[in-house]
């Protein structure tokens, strides 16, 4: 009997723990970006790039989520620290879990289907939704914050945030 109610406590006690340590989780999924530092041509078009943003491996997605939105930042220069470089959605399908999303090109309205844009960047280079690295080699650290919403009514840009992680670019 006794340890019928060990097992009972250790469950109750261990169980909440490794649900919430489940929580929303992204990666890089393009080999060319390590986390470390940005690739070579991945920069914006001022410094003599092409960039665009890598595809990013997302999961721990919550059940009732039906987007992603991405909040590209540069930690390093404050105007553009949070969502200066661009903040876009990406729709998802409740209940699916896991997604992919894919590469986002830099410096255009252009974008790739699933994605709506929400905020365009601030920087000083060609507009668009998304601004690469734009530091000009200054080793700025660049990252997306990843959040897991419920859409509110079309058109009405209000979500309700479910979860949210980070993942770091890199340095250029």
């Amino acid at each position: 009997m006794k340890s019928v109610i060990v097992l009972v406590l250790l469950a109750v006690l261990i169980l909440p723990a490794a649900v919430l340590a489940g929580g929303l989780e992204a990666a890089l999924a393009d080999p060319a970006w390590n986390g470390r530092s940005v690739p070579s041509g991945q920069q914006c078009t001022k410094f003599g790039g092409s960039g665009a943003a890598p595809a990013l491996q997302v999961s721990g997605i919550p059940a009732q989520a039906d987007a992603l939105v991405l909040s590209f930042g540069d930690k390093d220069y404050s105007a553009l620290s949070d969502g200066g470089h661009g903040v876009v959605s990406y729709a998802v399908t409740p209940g699916a879990g896991s997604v992919t999303v894919p590469a986002l090109p830099g410096e255009t309205f252009d974008l790739p289907a699933g994605f709506t844009l929400i905020h365009e960047h601030r920087g000083w280079s060609r507009p668009g939704a998304y601004l690469p690295p734009c530091s000009g080699g200054k080793s700025h650290l660049y990252v997306v914050t990843v959040k897991a919403v419920k859409l509110g009514p079309a058109g009405s840009g209000a979500f309700e945030e479910l979860d949210k992680t980070k993942v770091k670019l890199g340095y250029y």
